[in-house]
């Protein structure tokens, strides 16, 4: 702080300030700082001073950017030569009766309140004694207090012995000290009208102000060793809770885990029966039982429906675990889901064709890659009705661009361009291709969404349809700090199905 205009934001009218001063610099810097700052705030300010001081501190409040002579010609800054009044400067009541007129009368021209600084020169400073400065110092708290006047009284510390400075600043509320404001812990409140205190006993008021220090300091140690204490217990609770939530998590991961083999153990045989039953049904042989097959055939589609159900519950399951990432190569997973689903009975053979880049290596979670490949490929195989699925991989420098292209069956003649595109947006059941894309793709986009990755469909006019994967490289590291799975063994038998 330098006794600027905004060195005083804390100060309200009303306020009493300390100014004890080493030199002369100090004290215009602060006082000019201080009548600025009144003059901001639309207040009429006095300075009562001594002829020699006025040519100096008004030229400081020049140098500050105040027009000196426009403020004192409207009355907004007025000189008081305090050598007119020496002998009565501290008389309480004199200066009381001069306080009071010159607030009446700044309110009546219009300002918002007084602000006065007293700096009475060395002569009177010398002149008075600890018991009648302070009598006139708390005289002073009072009457600013009433009157919700601002004051400030310089003092030189070359000029006032020891006792009566400890005097001015334990009767001052505030102190302005190397040109900061701040609160005056020794400041020592009026007992009573007549205005003594134990001020004026040094000695006396300095050992209650070291008592009172000495015991918020103890307050405060023992205050800060109850919040050492709590947060040592909240850590240890902390850490707890982090122990539990984990012994949880991987618990709930090793029963998703099991709940995603099982379904892939039970839904992989299914197809194959049905098609089996369905050739037995129509072998001439087996037409005496063919009641029975039928029986058979109705419970074993209730068995495959629930075989499915399992599956999208492991689907689902599969966007919950935690990430595993792993050094892998793309281009070998889709291979290995591409076998996988070839090995898989089917009405209608489909061949995938994989395209593109031969090796991509990234970090990411096998099993939960693997399951996108097989969600992308049977969509295309379910939907599409020629013979070829073309499966495009490319590497690019931050991520993996994998396109699936295939052809959907309502692709009328060319030379009917008017009903194909309708067939080709509706089809023959009225239901949009695309809405029903988005639904089997649902799986697909969380899992995709989970990995960090974003996933598109577009559809074309001739019945292509095309969708587009964009995969990050680089998966979210895993926990370093977890356990192993508890069920790593059936994770790793499930991979190798």
């Amino acid at each position: 702080m330098s006794g600027t205009p905004n060195d005083f934001p804390s100060l309200k009218p009303g306020g009493h300030v300390c100014l004890p001063y080493a030199n002369q610099q100090e004290k215009h810097q602060a006082i000019a700082g201080f009548i600025q700052d009144g003059l901001m705030r639309g207040e009429r300010c006095l300075y009562w001073g001594t002829a020699a001081e006025f040519a100096a501190q008004l030229l400081r409040l020049e140098h500050r950017g105040v027009q000196v002579s426009g403020v004192r010609d409207r009355g907004a800054l007025i000189l008081e030569d305090a050598a007119h009044v020496q002998s009565p400067w501290f008389n309480a009541k004199v200066q009381s009766h001069a306080i009071r007129t010159a607030t009446v009368a700044a309110r009546a021209a219009g300002y918002t309140g007084l602000r006065v600084a007293s700096d009475p020169g060395t002569n009177c400073d010398a002149s008075i004694g600890s018991e009648q400065l302070a009598t006139f110092e708390y005289m002073l708290s009072r009457l600013y207090g009433e009157l919700h006047v601002t004051g400030l009284c310089a003092f030189s510390h070359g000029d006032l012995d020891s006792s009566s400075m400890e005097v001015a600043l334990a009767t001052h509320e505030v102190a302005l000290i190397a040109g900061r404001l701040c609160p005056n812990p020794f400041f020592q409140p009026s007992d009573g009208p007549s205005g003594v205190t134990t001020a004026h006993h040094p000695s006396a008021w300095m050992a209650a102000n070291i008592l009172e220090t000495a015991k918020a300091r103890e307050l405060l140690e023992a205050e800060s060793a109850a919040l050492i204490v709590e947060n040592s217990r909240a850590a240890q609770r902390d850490a707890e809770y982090q122990r539990q939530i984990a012994a949880l998590s991987r618990a709930v991961e090793a029963r998703d885990r099991l709940i995603i083999t099982a379904a892939r153990w039970l839904s992989r045989p299914m197809p194959g029966m049905c098609s089996h039953l369905e050739e037995l049904a129509k072998d001439s042989q087996l037409s005496q039982a063919r009641a029975v097959l039928e029986n058979c055939d109705d419970h074993l589609a209730a068995v495959t429906r629930l075989s499915r159900g399992l599956d999208e519950i492991a689907s689902f399951l599969q966007m919950q675990v935690v990430l595993r990432p792993e050094a892998l190569d793309l281009v070998e997973v889709a291979r290995t889901a591409i076998a996988e689903i070839d090995e898989e009975p089917a009405s209608e053979v489909v061949l995938v064709a994989l395209e593109g880049a031969s090796h991509i290596h990234g970090t990411w979670d096998r099993l939960r890659l693997t399951r996108l490949f097989h969600s992308l490929i049977r969509t295309a195989r379910e939907q599409g009705y020629d013979a070829r699925v073309r499966l495009h991989l490319d590497d690019l420098q931050q991520f993996v661009r994998v396109r699936l292209e295939f052809m959907l069956p309502h692709a009328p003649a060319l030379s009917d361009s008017g009903e194909r595109v309708r067939a080709l947006a509706y089809g023959p059941s009225g239901e949009s291709d695309y809405e029903r894309l988005a639904v089997r793709l649902w799986p697909a986009r969380e899992i995709v969404r989970m990995m960090g990755g974003t996933l598109g469909i577009s559809t074309w006019a001739d019945a292509r349809v095309i969708f587009t994967l964009d995969l990050p490289k680089a998966s979210p590291p895993a926990d370093a700090g977890e356990k192993p799975s508890l069920l790593s063994a059936e994770e790793r038998a499930s991979r190798r199905q």
